[in-house]
C-alpha cells in the first residue's frame, strides 16, 4: 500500500559518555552500560601491560604517582660508604649519586637519550607500580621492591656496589630473606624487562663513572 510506512527501529541501549582508551588494546569485551569495565592495554613489543579499573588514570595522576613512588624507592638506598664503588676520576660514589642515577634511569630526573627509550622506561614503570606477577609487595607498597633489587643487582654487575647478595639486599629493604635477595644476582635479564633497559641504564652509568653527576 501506498500510504503503509516503514516500520522505525528505536535503539534504548545507546552509551554516551564513554571513556576512550588510547593504545593497542586486545581481546576487547563491549559491556552494557552500568557495569565495571576492566582494560587490558598493550604496551610494546614484550605485552607488558597494566590493567586499570573504573576510572582512566590521567598524565597527571601518574606522573604523580611515580615521584611518590621514586621517593619511597630513594629513602631505602642507605650503602656503608664500603660498598660504594670509585668513578673513572677515583671519586667515591655515595648514596647521593646512586639516587641521582637511580632517577634518571627511571626517566624522572632527565629526558631519554632517545625517543624509543620513552616506551622502555614506561613498561619498567609498570613493573614497579602496576603489576609484576608472582612479586611480592609489602602493604601500601607499590610492585617495586623485587624489581629494584634487580636494577641494583645490574649496578652490581657494572661494578657500582660490592657485597654480597645477602648484604647487598639488606642494607636496601632491612630482614629481606635469602631466596628474595636472589634478585641481586638476576639482574635485569629476566624477560620480564623490557627491550633496551640495559643501553638506558648503560649510557646514564657512563655519565655516573665520568662525573658528571
Amino acid at each position: 500500500m501506498e500510504n503503509e510506512q516503514q516500520p522505525k527501529i528505536v535503539n534504548h541501549n545507546e552509551m554516551r559518555d564513554c571513556n576512550v582508551f588510547m593504545g593497542d588494546s586486545y581481546g576487547g569485551i563491549f559491556p552494557l552500560p552500568g557495569s565495571q569495565v576492566t582494560v587490558t592495554q598493550n604496551l610494546g613489543p614484550q605485552k607488558k601491560s597494566t590493567s586499570v579499573s573504573g576510572d582512566v588514570e590521567t598524565k597527571e595522576q601518574r606522573k604523580m604517582r611515580k615521584e611518590a613512588t621514586i621517593t619511597a624507592i630513594l629513602q631505602h638506598i642507605d650503602f656503608e660508604p664500603q660498598m660504594l664503588g670509585y668513578d673513572n676520576n677515583r671519586k667515591r660514589i655515595t648514596n647521593d649519586r646512586i639516587c641521582q642515577l637511580l632517577r634518571r634511569c627511571l626517566g624522572v630526573a632527565a629526558i631519554p637519550p632517545r625517543d624509543e627509550y620513552r616506551s622502555t622506561m614506561e613498561q619498567l614503570w609498570v613493573l614497579l607500580m602496576d603489576e609484576r606477577n608472582q612479586c611480592r609487595k609489602e602493604p601500601g607498597e607499590p610492585f617495586f621492591r623485587q624489581t629494584i633489587l634487580n636494577i641494583i643487582g645490574y649496578f652490581v654487575e657494572k661494578e657500582l656496589i660490592s657485597g654480597t647478595p645477602q648484604n647487598i639486599a639488606c642494607a636496601i629493604f632491612p630482614g629481606t630473606d635469602a631466596n628474595t635477595a636472589k634478585n641481586i644476582s638476576r639482574g635485569i635479564s629476566s624477560a620480564v624487562f623490557p627491550n633496551h633497559l640495559d643501553e638506558v641504564f648503560n649510557y646514564y652509568i657512563t655519565k655516573l663513572l665520568n662525573g658528571e653527576f
